[in-house]
């Protein structure tokens, strides 16, 4: 994700988006005919480094080629087409396995490239750009190693104070191999990731908000799979439908948001948002092994509403407060951010499940582990209340209707400079 803001800068987007899907086709169509574990792993390495690529730019794409009255609207069809694919994902994946064999899951993700090709084909060419800064290897390993670490070392958590004291150690150098990226870009003037957006007041707070609702979204992507199969006795195929329902949910409700930013404004749907994942999560950090599966999704599906209501608007503003030249970086430098919290949330919830494992009576204390990381996914949700209330503080006597906010976007044709448009927001 990191190469996705200087490669669009230096080849431009078609070219970047053709060039990493072809490369993941092929990488998949060949996943199929392989057997050993070590080939599998490097086919998996290469298809993430494409998706990373591809990833920020499909949100660049909308603030390039969509005129502006639009891209509140366009950010809800884009949030329903990233929901859809995990709302659905287990299912087919599920379903293939079952009937065609784990070569089969290769294959079709190599029949959805094609697709994408197909699409991409439509996009206008683009000439390639004559003036361009070197590429910046330093900060380039600098930001893979150091993620690298973080992730490694929180995914050990549970052996910190034992055994694997020296997992510690390794997130820490992470962390600090991260800080030295940040310091070193804030001083380049064509830096891999563009820290000096920080600078823009809304867009750190969009972006605190963004993290936080990242680390408390993948409670639920990890850990009811987890809970439906270890505890309630669900195989993985029955245990994808049951997710596919508030899953579903999400989906459809994400271009409806989309409408809904422009009428009612940011500012209630985030917290609106906020207060039903709340909710949800609350009634899942009390469930227990005799908990009927009506409860959990009735309990999913609160959460669910939730999530839909804070993602679309949060992602939405992180954008719009940007000049359109930063879209790209601030893409890039979002996603990755996101990215890296994902996985550091799913090795801490992890980490807080393994602690039951040292027990004899494995299933009571996977229970209570799956409790206690979803009351740590309760920690994360309330630690939004601020950061709400920071990104709307004193423009309340701002009037929501259509003609002076609407959703911050369609009143910003004529706004020329960030502050303007944060004003406004």
């Amino acid at each position: 994700m990191t190469l996705s803001g200087y490669a669009m800068e230096r080849w431009g987007i078609r070219k970047v988006l053709v060039a990493a899907t072809t490369v993941s086709t092929i990488f998949s169509c060949m996943g199929s005919m392989l057997t050993d574990w070590e080939s599998l792993v490097a086919i998996r390495i290469v298809s993430g480094l494409c998706v990373g690529v591809i990833t920020p730019l499909t949100v660049s794409l909308i603030y390039h080629h969509i005129a502006e009255e639009k891209r509140a609207s366009a950010m809800g069809w884009w949030s329903m087409a990233a929901m859809l694919g995990p709302a659905i994902g287990p299912v087919i994946s599920g379903w293939l396995y079952v009937q065609f064999g784990w070569s089969s899951l290769f294959l079709f993700t190599g029949l959805l490239n094609i697709c994408m090709l197909a699409c991409l084909s439509q996009l206008p060419r683009q000439s390639m750009s004559l003036s361009y800064s070197a590429f910046p290897l330093r900060q380039f390993v600098l930001a893979g190693t150091g993620s690298a670490c973080v992730i490694i070392g929180l995914s050990q958590i549970h052996h910190w104070f034992g055994v694997g004291w020296g997992y510690g150690l390794v997130a820490v150098a992470g962390s600090g191999m991260l800080a030295r990226l940040a310091h070193s870009s804030a001083a380049d003037k064509q830096p891999l990731l563009y820290w000096r957006l920080f600078k823009n007041r809304l867009w750190k707070l969009t972006m605190l908000w963004n993290g936080i609702v990242t680390l408390a979204l993948y409670a639920g992507t990890y850990l009811m799979p987890l809970y439906l199969m270890d505890v309630q006795g669900w195989n993985a195929a029955d245990s994808g439908w049951i997710m596919l329902f508030p899953s579903f949910v999400m989906v459809l409700l994400a271009p409806i948001v989309g409408r809904l930013y422009d009428v009612v404004g940011p500012q209630r749907l985030l917290f609106s948002g906020l207060i039903l994942m709340l909710v949800g999560s609350l009634l899942l950090a009390s469930m227990n092994g005799a908990v009927s599966l009506f409860m959990v999704i009735s309990a999913m599906f609160i959460r669910s509403v939730g999530v839909s209501l804070v993602t679309m608007p949060g992602n939405h503003m992180s954008m719009v407060c940007l000049e359109n030249e930063h879209v790209a970086q601030g893409s890039a430098l979002s996603n990755w951010l996101k990215q890296l919290l994902s996985a550091c949330s799913i090795a801490i919830y992890s980490a807080i499940v393994m602690l039951g494992h040292t027990s004899t009576d494995g299933h009571v204390v996977t229970v209570s582990r799956i409790q206690a990381a979803f009351w740590v996914s309760v920690v994360f949700i309330l630690l939004l209340l601020p950061i709400w209330w920071l990104l709307f503080k004193g423009r309340r006597k701002i009037s929501l209707s259509s003609t002076s906010l609407n959703g911050g976007q369609r009143n910003t044709n004529n706004l020329k400079t960030v502050a303007e448009k944060e004003r406004v927001i």
